[in-house]
């Protein structure tokens, strides 16, 4: 018989580009500024800042926010260090070992991101999700990401399910794997709809 499915969020982890191309080119390079405050993990969801760009022109970043009608730019699928304009590796937070950004540094860091909108992400449903929920959109619910594994703690909304275009996800389709199946903490297959790098 068919186990529960675990509870293992990890926020948003990139799977492939809905079209042909490879996803891959689809990370660019972003400025996390040393006065953010905000703790950063891979899977985290970020937005871009106005006027926060580094001295080489790399935009800068910060952790999205949860709910309806806020944005997102893109998803963390890396760290390139601490320091700017170069940045070393000495120093990130996690070396040797799982990289992320916590809450309490106060060095600039770089980040990398998947910014495309048609990118696919798997995300861990926070409640029960349906089947028949697949097309509908919903909000993400933020969450505290691991020290140990440098994954995020963020999961998808089922509370929040609807067909509001201001929802920040699209629900593509469930994950197609033998120990996932719909219900308690399924995990989804979705896309990034209320995108800044679509309706800015």
């Amino acid at each position: 018989s068919q186990m529960a499915n675990p509870n293992t969020p990890y926020g948003l982890q990139l799977v492939q580009r809905d079209g042909a191309a490879d996803f891959r080119a689809s990370l660019k390079r972003y400025f996390v500024p040393a006065s953010t405050t905000s703790a950063l993990y891979q899977g985290d969801p970020i937005i871009i800042v106005a006027s926060s760009a580094d001295s080489l022109g790399y935009n800068g970043v910060k952790l999205a926010t949860a709910g309806t009608s806020n944005k997102i730019t893109g998803v963390v699928c890396g760290f390139l260090g601490t320091g700017t304009p170069n940045p070393s590796f000495f120093g990130l937070s996690g070396t040797p070992g799982p990289a992320y950004k916590p809450a309490s540094n106060t060095v600039a860091y770089n980040v990398l991101v998947c910014d495309d909108p048609s990118a696919l992400y798997e995300v861990q449903a926070n409640g029960s999700l349906a089947a028949t929920q697949v097309g509908k959109n919903a909000n993400l619910v933020s969450g505290t990401g691991s020290v140990y594994t440098g994954w995020s703690g963020w999961q998808l909304s089922t509370t929040s399910i609807g067909t509001a275009s201001t929802l920040q996800l699209t629900i593509v389709g469930l994950v197609q794997d033998p120990r996932n199946v719909a219900g308690v903490n399924a995990k989804a297959l979705v896309r990034i709809n209320n995108n800044t790098n679509i309706n800015a």
